[in-house]
């Protein structure tokens, strides 16, 4: 069974991810629009108060809809910085050579957000007078809980924080190194997140659409950038990486490359399988001699179409689902009883198949 885990990083390993990624931390507070139910707020003779008011021991004192927008800057913010990073310690982990871009845009998100605070708290009476007449029959309850602009001010806050990752040289018990090594594992999980629902697009069908292609290149993109941080996914890269230059540049993905787009679906939607794959084809070229190593053949300019001798091995689909034999007794003979050909024919010799083909 191949081993899926990865080594206790060194001390130097840690300090060259640390010294590679940057810790964004999303410092977010938005006012909940909520205050506590209280016991003389249910003493409204035998009406019950409606559940879009009243809700787990507390009340909304203003419309939801009004502040969803915060919370939907703070989710777009964690989709661009899950794009090419990972969770860690409560934040994201960015790689250095993106954290600058990434800044920045956290910067424009953080202020569109502020500048939607000030809308909000410029009609605050507005919006607290129409939930009140929303609710007539409470809104004495509602108004009695209504807090002051500026104290509501006060509750809205967004900033976005860049910090460098480094172990305090006064702790005896440093636990850097085993949070950096689950990273890997991390990443292949949000990966296999972003892949759910992938299968839609090829069951049941006889092509790919390019609108799927989006999510293929997500997938690429944000393992592209973490490369580094683990071993396992550069396999998983370049797998990914080859399928997508191979592709017509218009017009749907059928047959050989369909197939090799569903064979990628499989393998990016487990985060087992992946972190399978990459381990499997490290251990691999451990142990292939260094002189019968090979390199990916280039692609063609038109990105559709191979070399011959490389189209010959890219064509060979079998490739993707060939696990070894587990009885080697069995496999010989199968292979003594198939019929050979009346005339023996000599086959051109090929090159070793490169370590970006799968294992399952």
């Amino acid at each position: 069974m191949t081993d899926t885990t990865t080594p206790s990083l060194t001390a130097p390993e840690v300090l060259r991810l640390t010294e590679q990624m940057t810790l964004f931390r999303i410092d977010f507070r938005i006012w909940s629009g909520r205050k506590q139910l209280r016991a003389e707020d249910l003493h409204l003779g035998d009406q019950r108060p409606p559940v879009d008011l009243v809700s787990l021991g507390s009340k909304k004192v203003c419309n939801p809809e009004a502040l969803r927008v915060f919370h939907r800057h703070k989710q777009q913010l964690e989709r661009e910085l899950l794009a090419v990073g990972t969770r860690f310690l409560g934040g994201y982990l960015i790689p250095d050579r993106r954290a600058a871009e990434l800044q920045q845009r956290a910067a424009a998100i953080a202020a569109e957000a502020q500048a939607e605070a000030e809308r909000f708290l410029t009609d605050y009476d507005r919006h607290i007078d129409a939930w009140c007449a929303a609710y007539p029959d409470w809104s004495s309850a509602i108004r009695n809980a209504v807090d002051p602009v500026e104290q509501v001010r006060r509750q809205f806050r967004f900033r976005v924080q860049a910090l460098r990752i480094e172990s305090s040289p006064v702790v005896a018990a440093d636990t850097l190194a085993d949070d950096l090594r689950d990273v890997g594992e991390t990443i292949f999980t949000e990966v296999e997140q972003i892949a759910r629902g992938l299968e839609r697009s090829f069951v049941g069908q006889a092509s790919l659409s390019r609108r799927a292609l989006g999510t293929f290149r997500r997938v690429h993109e944000k393992l592209d950038a973490l490369s580094f941080v683990d071993r396992r996914i550069d396999p998983v890269v370049h797998a990914i990486g080859q399928w997508l230059a191979r592709l017509p540049l218009t017009g749907p993905i059928e047959g050989q490359r369909f197939l090799e787009g569903w064979a990628l679906m499989r393998l990016v939607s487990d985060a087992e399988t992946m972190a399978r794959h990459g381990a499997g084809l490290l251990a691999l070229e451990a142990l292939m001699p260094a002189e019968t190593a090979c390199q990916t053949p280039a692609l063609s300019d038109t990105g559709d179409r191979l070399p011959a001798e490389a189209a010959d091995v890219a064509s060979d689909f079998d490739v993707l689902f060939e696990t070894p034999p587990q009885d080697t007794g069995e496999a010989a003979s199968d292979r003594s009883s198939m019929t050979p050909p009346a005339e023996p024919t000599v086959a051109p010799p090929r090159e070793p198949v490169h370590s970006q083909d799968f294992w399952f």
